[in-house]
């Protein structure tokens, strides 16, 4: 029963940690659907992974989970984080401004719902599968931003 409630209070650390506010500052000056935030900076090896304990895992998961969510959606226009509607080619106009704010806050909540979900669930699944999938997404980050 200890081991849950610490699993419990640990992702509940997790989640206050991956959904914090954002400083200002945080964001570029443009508009932009895909925070400058949204990078990956270290990928691991699968025995970086297999040294990890399973929270620390978790937070991997779902950092990758909230950078694949903000990058995805616009693979067809630019993968850059924080690039801005004009640099994806799109017009500011107040109508693409208003539809850029109504997805920003949808993500967020969707996020939210995801983050609160898994906070439940994550804690059942195997750490294999966990080490699996956070390998997986690091190469789909990796497949959408190609090295220059």
């Amino acid at each position: 029963m200890n081991t849950i409630a610490c699993s419990v209070v640990a992702l509940l650390l997790v989640h206050t940690d991956i959904f914090a506010q954002k400083k200002k500052g945080d964001e570029p000056t443009g508009s932009t659907y895909v925070s400058a935030t949204a990078l990956i900076t270290k990928f691991h090896t699968e025995d970086e992974l297999k040294a990890m304990g399973k929270i620390e895992l978790t937070k991997l998961y779902m950092e990758r989970i909230v950078v694949l969510t903000e990058i995805i959606p616009y693979v067809a226009l630019k993968t850059k984080p924080g690039a801005t509607l004009t640099e994806m080619g799109i017009p500011e106009t107040p109508l693409n401004l208003e539809h850029m704010q109504k997805e920003i806050k949808n993500k967020e909540s969707y996020l939210a719902a995801v983050q609160n979900t898994l906070d439940d669930i994550v804690p059942y699944a195997d750490k294999g599968n966990i080490i699996w999938a956070i390998l997986y997404f690091e190469q789909m980050y990796k497949n959408i931003n190609p090295p220059h």
